[in-house]
């Protein structure tokens, strides 16, 4: 969460509880106790003018298109639990983002703080696409080079969510497949694999994969960004998300002759903040997801009788006249 806060260079405050694995107010994993900073709802609903809280609910606004005012704080809550109801009562607006699975219907609460931040302060875009097959404008995700179990699991469960039945992934660090009874646990967990029934397929060799275009996302500035571009070709387009954690992306190891390989930033900078791919492939999936659309409402048609409500009397006040229709032919 903290993170993802610095991402975007805003504050990030836990109210209620602590975070995840934190006691007494600091980090079990850090060598010195560090002081979570804290915040009560009712100090944010009165230092901000308006109150955004993310969560799923019948009578809130899609997260694409919304305009938010210039000075907002933004409540995320439990992944299981959601939002508590005070904390809802004193929002003044409710986002959603849409999620097109059945069975994963919520992302890591982390990663739903930061696509929302994204489309709430950097990028102005419209709603949702509709249309008839979106499948058929899906285009499949590799996920490249991760060194880290619980990321790549958390980015999974990300995938599913927004309506991808499989997944590719270059496993070069062997941390999904051929893993310890450990590391098995802890990434199918993030990756909610209990009610996720996502496929991912293996990839020795990206290479091998022949699409007429191939675009490479990374979250570092100084290439096209990536919501200008056209990400719903369906399968003539394969998108790629690196691991950046460690280095700068390597695209030539992608590259083949009759490929077209475009590179697509997400206009961050990785140096400012700690770098974490399960929020760099969920900011990306949900871009897709947003392109690719989902599906329109059918219409239904009712046949309707008609019905006659009132009968008009018919006046008749003078005789009618006979015609013939031969006269009427050389009227």
């Amino acid at each position: 969460m903290m993170a993802a806060a610095q991402m975007f260079g805003v504050d990030c405050a836990f109210a209620n509880s602590l975070p995840n694995g934190a006691r007494d107010g600091s980090d079990p994993t850090e060598a010195e106790p560090r002081e979570w900073p804290r915040i009560t709802i009712e100090a944010a609903a009165a230092a901000y003018g308006q109150v955004i809280a993310c969560e799923n609910l019948p009578e809130a606004h899609a997260l694409y298109g919304f305009r938010p005012a210039a000075s907002f704080a933004l409540l995320v809550g439990n992944e299981r639990r959601g939002l508590t109801y005070s904390s809802r009562k004193m929002a003044t607006h409710s986002v959603q983002i849409p999620m097109l699975s059945r069975r994963i219907n919520c992302l890591n609460v982390s990663a739903a703080a930061a696509i929302a931040l994204n489309y709430l302060i950097r990028i102005r875009v419209g709603p949702i696409a509709r249309t008839v097959d979106p499948a058929s404008r899906r285009p499949d995700v590799l996920l490249s080079a991760l060194n880290d179990h619980v990321e790549l699991g958390s980015a999974i469960r990300s995938a599913a969510a927004f309506g991808w039945s499989r997944i590719l992934l270059e496993d070069r660090f062997r941390v999904w497949f051929g893993v310890d009874r450990v590391r098995r646990s802890e990434g199918r967990a993030a990756a909610r694999r209990a009610r996720n029934d996502i496929r991912v397929i293996p990839i020795a060799d990206p290479r091998t994969i022949t699409v007429p275009e191939v675009i490479v996302v990374t979250a570092d500035s100084g290439a096209a960004p990536l919501h200008r571009l056209d990400l719903a070709r369906g399968v003539r387009q394969l998108i790629v998300v690196p691991d950046e954690g460690k280095g700068e992306i390597d695209a030539s190891a992608l590259e083949r002759q009759h490929l077209h390989l475009r590179i697509a930033s997400l206009g961050l900078s990785p140096r400012r903040f700690p770098y974490h791919y399960r929020l760099i492939a969920s900011l990306t999936l949900a871009e897709v997801a947003r392109q690719v659309g989902a599906r329109a409402p059918r219409i239904r048609r009712v046949k309707v009788r008609p019905e006659y409500l009132l009968r008009l009397p018919l006046e008749v006040e003078s005789a009618g006249e006979s015609i013939s229709l031969e006269e009427l032919l050389s009227y």
